[in-house]
C-alpha cells in the first residue's frame, strides 16, 4: 500500500538547507542539497545522479544504498530516454531528489516522529521526496514502482491527475513499469487473483471514489494495482507501444486515462484488447508464469474475504441456463467490466451462447457489450471464440464440442463509451443472456416489428448466406431488428 504525504508549514522544524556542488563527468551538472528533514550530523548521505538518500547514522545502510541508487539510475534512464518522461522539479532547478532511508518501529531512529511509511511525498519548499522503510531496500518491485512515481510527478495533463477515476491508472502505471523491471518475479502481479474475483467492478476503482455501499477489504482496495496486468497485456501481448502508457501524462489532455487510450488506439482495438485480456485471465492466466499465477492466487487465499467472491455469475454442468437470466443485482457489469459463466462438459453436444443486453445504463448512457467463449480442451488445450454481435447489445454464438472439451467459460464483456462516473455509486449495466444446448431445431426471435423486410442473412461467422444454408442464421431486417433460426437446407 502507497502512501502520500504532505508536509503542512505549521509543523514546527527548521529548514536545512545546505549546497554543495556535486560536478558530474558526462553533462557537468551541478545538484546543490535542498533538504527539510535531514541533519549532516545525524545522517549518513550517499549521492549520484540526481538522487541523495539520507539514513540514521546508527544503521549502516550504505551497501544496500550502493546498490538501490544503481536502480534508481537505471530506471530514470529508461523513464526518460525510452518513455518520454520528465525529471521531478528538483531537477529541473538544480537540487538532489531526497530519499530517507527510515526504521519503523524503532523510537531512537532519527526519522522515527515523522511518522513516515513507504512512497513519494511533498515538502513544504514544494519539492517531492521519498521515504523507504529499511526492510523494503532489496524488494526491487517496490522500488521500481516507487521510483517510477518520480518521473510522474511533473506530469502536466489534469485528465491523468492523481484522484477520482484516474487516480488507478498512477498506481497500476507504476506497477507495470515495476513488473516489466522485474518480469521475472513471481510477485510481479501479485494482486491480480483480484481481477478475475471481482470483474463486475468498474476500471477506475481506487481509493479515491471508493462507493461507501463497497465492502472494505483486501480485492478491493488493491484494485488499482491489480491493474498492472491490463497495461501489461496491452504492451507485451497486443503489442500496443510502451509509448502510449505514458504519453497521456505530458500531453495536457483533458481526458481520463482510459478515454486517451480508447481514442489513441481506437474504439475497435481497444475493445477487442480489453475482453481478449479478460478471457486470457480466465483462462488461468495463460500468459504470464505459471509461478507467477500460482503467487497471486495465494495471496488471494492469504488475505482476500471470501465472502466477496463473485468470479462467476453462474456454474452449469452439461446444461444450459433453461431461458434467459440476468445477474444478481451486487454483480451486474459496471462500465469496463465484465461477468463470467462455467460450465462443466462432459460429451458431445452443440452450445448457443447469446446476449440480449439493455440499450443504456442505468443513468442512461448507451450501453455496449461483446461477448466471448473459451474452450479448454483436454487434448488440445485452450480455444477462443469472439461472438457474432449483430449490433451493440446483440450477439449469439453456436459451437459444437466433443466429451474431450471440458470446460467452457461464457464472457459477457460491458464496454461503453463511458470513461467516468459522475455519481456517487458507478452505473450499471444490464443485460440477459442464454446458454442453449443441442438447440438445433428451436427458432428464436430476438426481436420483432410488425413490418418488416428482410435485407440479409449471415451466419454465426458473421458471412453473409442465402436461405437455403443449412445451420443457424440470423435475419437482418431493414428496421434494425434480427431473427435468429435454424435451417435444415435443401
Amino acid at each position: 500500500m502507497k502512501f502520500i504525504y504532505y508536509i503542512k508549514n505549521k509543523l514546527e522544524f527548521i529548514t536545512l538547507i545546505v549546497f554543495i556542488a556535486c560536478s558530474f563527468s558526462s553533462a557537468k551538472a551541478q545538484y546543490t542539497i535542498n533538504d527539510v528533514f535531514g541533519d549532516l550530523q545525524e545522517c549518513d548521505t550517499m549521492t549520484r545522479s540526481i538522487y541523495i538518500v539520507w539514513w540514521d547514522k546508527d544503521f549502516d545502510y550504505g551497501a544496500q544504498v550502493d546498490v538501490l541508487l544503481d536502480s534508481m539510475i537505471s530506471y530514470r534512464n529508461t523513464c526518460l530516454d525510452s518513455m518520454a518522461m520528465m525529471d521531478p522539479p528538483n531537477t529541473i532547478d538544480g537540487y538532489y531528489y531526497n530519499v530517507y532511508i527510515h526504521t519503523p518501529g524503532n523510537s531512537e531512529g532519527y526519522f522515527y516522529n515523522y511518522n513516515w511509511g513507504n512512497g513519494q511525498g511533498t515538502d513544504y519548499n514544494g519539492y517531492p521526496f521519498l521515504t523507504l522503510p529499511n526492510g523494503v531496500l532489496s524488494d526491487w518491485l517496490n522500488n521500481a514502482h516507487e521510483t517510477f512515481h518520480i518521473f510522474q510527478y511533473n506530469a502536466n495533463a489534469p485528465g491523468f491527475a492523481y484522484s477520482g477515476d484516474s487516480q488507478w491508472y498512477i498506481e497500476a502505471s507504476a506497477n507495470w513499469f515495476a513488473a516489466k523491471q522485474n518480469i521475472t518475479e513471481n510477485r510481479a502481479f501479485v494482486e491480480a487473483e483480484s481481477l478475475v474475483r471481482l470483474p463486475h467492478i468498474p476500471l477506475w476503482l481506487s481509493y479515491d471514489n471508493f462507493p461507501p455501499t463497497y465492502p472494505s477489504n483486501w480485492q478491493r482496495y488493491v484494485h488499482q494495482y491489480a491493474l498492472a496486468l491490463l497495461l501489461y497485456y496491452f504492451t507485451e501481448e497486443a503489442g500496443v507501444s510502451e509509448d502510449i502508457i505514458t504519453s497521456g501524462m505530458y500531453s495536457g489532455t483533458e481526458e481520463m486515462p482510459q478515454e486517451y487510450m480508447f481514442n489513441l488506439i481506437g474504439a475497435s482495438d481497444y475493445r477487442q484488447y480489453f475482453i481478449d485480456w479478460a478471457a486470457h485471465m480466465t483462462n488461468d492466466f495463460d500468459f504470464i508464469s505459471a509461478e507467477q499465477a500460482a503467487t497471486n492466487l495465494n495471496e488471494w487465499n492469504n488475505y482476500a474475504d471470501p465472502l466477496d467472491d463473485n468470479e462467476y455469475i453462474a456454474i452449469y454442468n452439461d446444461e444450459g441456463t433453461d431461458g434467459w437470466i440476468s445477474p444478481d443485482d451486487d454483480k451486474i457489469t459496471n462500465a469496463w467490466s465484465f461477468n463470467t459463466v462455467k460450465i462443466s462438459n462432459s460429451n458431445a453436444k452443440t452450445y448457443t451462447f447469446e446476449i440480449n443486453g439493455d440499450p443504456s445504463g442505468s443513468y442512461g448512457d448507451d450501453a455496449y457489450f461483446q461477448g466471448k467463449v473459451i474452450v479448454q480442451n483436454s487434448n488440445d488445450g485452450a480455444s477462443f471464440y469472439d461472438l457474432i454481435m449483430i449490433n451493440d447489445i446483440e450477439g449469439s454464438l453456436s459451437l459444437n464440442v466433443s466429451e474431450q472439451d471440458t470446460t467452457m467459460y461464457f464472457i459477457i464483456c460491458s464496454m461503453p463509451e463511458v470513461f467516468q462516473d459522475t455519481n456517487e455509486d458507478f452505473q450499471l449495466f444490464p443485460y440477459e443472456m442464454k446458454i442453449s444446448v443441442d438447440n438445433t431445431t428451436e427458432i428464436t426471435e430476438i426481436e420483432s416489428s410488425s413490418s418488416q423486410e428482410e435485407i440479409a442473412r449471415y451466419n454465426i461467422l458473421g458471412q453473409k448466406i442465402d436461405k437455403n444454408t443449412a445451420g443457424f442464421q440470423i435475419i437482418l431486417f431493414d428496421d434494425g431488428t434480427t431473427k435468429k433460426v435454424f435451417s435444415k437446407g435443401n
